[in-house]
This record gives C-alpha cells, structure tokens and sequence, in this order.
C-alpha cells in the first residue's frame, strides 16, 4: 500500500478538539507500509482510532514558518516599483530589498504573487468588459429590430418588442 493517499487532516474535527495524537514510531514490527511512510494514530473523543499515513519528506514536525507582514511604507514602495516594472530581476531586487529591510526572497514572492493578482484582476475585468458589451450588442439589435421598416416583399416581419431596456428609450 501507498502513502500516497494521504486523508485530508481538517476533515478530522477532533484533532483540533485536543484529541490524542501519537506517532508510530517505536512499532518495530513489520510495517504495512513502506519505509519513507510515517503514520501516525489518532484518537477521537469518541474513542474511536484512526490510522493516517503521510509521506516522511512532509517534515509534520517542522513549525509552520511565520506569515511576512509588510509595513505600509513597505507596500507603497513595492507598489510603486511593480507599476514601474512588474519584473524586478538582479541588481535592482537586491537593492530595493536592502532599501526596504527585506530578504530578496520576500521582494521576490512578493512581485510573484502581486503579478497573479493583476493578471486575476485583468481577467476579471475583462471578463465584466465582455459581457457587458454583449448586452449592449443585444439592445442594439433588438433596437434595430423595433426599429425596422417592413419592405412590400418581406413575408416575416417582427413586430416591434414591448419591453424596455435601461439606459435605451423604445424610440
């Protein structure tokens, strides 16, 4: 069996309600598992034992590393550079990271993450620019079609359509 199929931990409700959690490490018998597997056996408040099984690389042991938080004078800096250029590369990261009192790493992951943003807004915003084109396209027409003089030859004819739009007059 692999360990690959790891169990999402936040599914488990009673490991965040102070359940027990052991590690099975001192378990010299045969294991089911390879050896780059580590399981760890937990109990909820119910009594009731599960086994999970992670990878060993995962490191569960290690402190999450703390979230960066930038000061304001920080972000106005990092802001204005990014509408300057949004790749900073070399010289000019590590100068702004010394000017700024950061890692390169930090200015670096900063302009990574700050590119996805705008390219998310882009693409939000035209997103909202297509469709409301395509109303504005749709009023067009079907004011073309209330509008539309009918010719001796043309056997179908729309009847002028009674409903109004926002922003149009029926006229």
């Amino acid at each position: 069996m692999e360990c690959n199929r790891v169990p999402n931990l936040n599914s488990y409700n009673y490991i965040r309600e102070g359940s027990r959690i052991e590690a099975n490490t001192t378990d010299n018998s045969p294991s089911k598992y390879p050896e780059y597997c580590k399981t760890i056996k937990v109990q909820d408040s119910h009594g009731g034992v599960k086994e999970l099984v992670f990878p060993k690389a995962l490191d569960l042991d290690r402190p999450k590393r703390a979230r960066t938080t930038f000061s304001p004078e920080q972000l106005f800096q990092l802001e204005k550079e990014f509408q300057r250029n949004q790749y900073l590369v070399g010289k000019e990261r590590t100068q702004l990271a010394k000017q700024l009192k950061l890692s390169e790493t930090q200015v670096k992951v900063w302009f990574q993450n700050r590119r996805t943003k705008y390219k998310r807004d882009r693409s939000r915003d035209n997103e909202t620019a297509d469709s409301k084109s395509e109303s504005l396209a749709a009023c067009n027409i079907l004011r073309l079609l209330q509008n539309q003089v009918p010719r001796p030859n043309c056997t179908s004819y729309l009847p002028p359509y009674p409903y109004s739009f926002s922003g149009y007059s029926a006229s």
